[in-house]
């Protein structure tokens, strides 16, 4: 089975890569060499980046797109329904990318509750026992997006003794036994904040999610409230967020996605005294990766045996 890589990314892996896939034969695509190496692929993988009818109208032999990690917003699911392809994407819960993004968020909470910036010029001017900085303990904590990720957010909260309330847009049993202490529904954004002093966003972007945090959330938090976005920059408003810190309706806000990956580097909100800045690493770790591959080449081993690949996106479309 021929096994295509697309992206230049993949070759700072290929010493992982290419052991893990010695059953296949195999490539890497820079994304301008994509349109002639797609040709003879059975099976392409991606990082986040579009997939369209464009390309796939090069892809004769292609039976599945399979994305490395759980963000799929930029795959056409219909397009690939409509030749027959599987469009999948990795289980975040599970397979260690929840679990360390969720770790990112507690990092940036942690990170802006106890001033670690100011903490650092403190040392610099000889002063210890300052600045005084905020507990998680006991805490409310708000977790929007209650998917894998917002689940493995959720019981690490608990865990420290926060009181941890939650929003999404379905409302299921299953949320009552993780510990949470109210569930609101997305059109209640406003009301699931107020008393929040950690807000923490974990939704997916697509059509319902694009732009749904703008100036009207911003406005119902907290003063001392930190907001932490672990998700995609595009459920933001950018415009109400930069006005949030401006203005000062919120406290300071972590930030491990942007609108623009990779962000300009004079972009001001990389040197903001209120933001703590990560390029997009929540979910790269050893774990991750491990848990990742092993999913991906699962699925491959699937599609070769003639079963049905798990976590497919477009299931529905294809049954058609």
């Amino acid at each position: 089975m021929r096994v295509l890589f697309a992206g230049k990314e993949f070759r700072r892996l290929w010493d992982i890569l290419a052991p893990a896939f010695h059953e296949y034969e195999t490539d890497v695509a820079a994304d301008d060499e994509l349109p002639g190496k797609i040709r003879d692929a059975e099976v392409l993988i991606v990082r986040p980046m579009p997939v369209d009818d464009a390309l796939l109208a090069t892809a004769g032999k292609l039976r599945m797109i399979q994305q490395w990690g759980t963000g799929a917003e930029g795959m056409d699911l219909d397009a690939c329904a409509r030749r027959g392809i599987y469009a999948c994407n990795v289980p975040s819960r599970g397979t260690g990318n929840a679990e360390s993004v969720a770790e990112m968020a507690i990092m940036h909470m942690l990170l802006l509750g106890r001033r670690y910036s100011r903490s650092q010029e403190k040392l610099n001017e000889g002063k210890i026992f300052t600045p005084p900085g905020t507990a998680l303990w006991k805490k409310k904590a708000c977790v929007i997006g209650l998917g894998g990720l917002g689940h493995s957010i959720v019981e690490r909260l608990v865990c420290l003794g926060m009181n941890v309330v939650g929003a999404n847009r379905t409302q299921k049993e299953e949320f009552w036994d993780w510990g949470l202490t109210e569930v609101y529904p997305l059109c209640d954004l406003e009301k699931a904040v107020a008393g929040c002093r950690f807000v923490i966003l974990a939704l997916p972007l697509n059509r319902e999610t694009e732009n749904i945090i703008g100036e009207p959330f911003f406005r119902s938090m907290e003063r001392d409230a930190f907001f932490i976005n672990v998700a995609r920059g595009g459920v933001v408003v950018r415009e109400a967020f930069e006005r949030a810190l401006e203005n000062g309706w919120i406290a300071g806000a972590g930030l491990d996605v942007f609108w623009k990956e990779p962000p300009d580097a004079a972009d001001p909100l990389l040197h903001h005294p209120n933001v703590t800045v990560t390029p997009h690493v929540g979910g790269v770790t050893d774990a991750s990766l491990t848990g990742v591959l092993n999913f991906i080449l699962q699925n491959i081993a699937r599609l070769g045996r003639g079963e049905k690949p798990l976590s497919c996106l477009n299931e529905r479309q294809l049954d058609r």
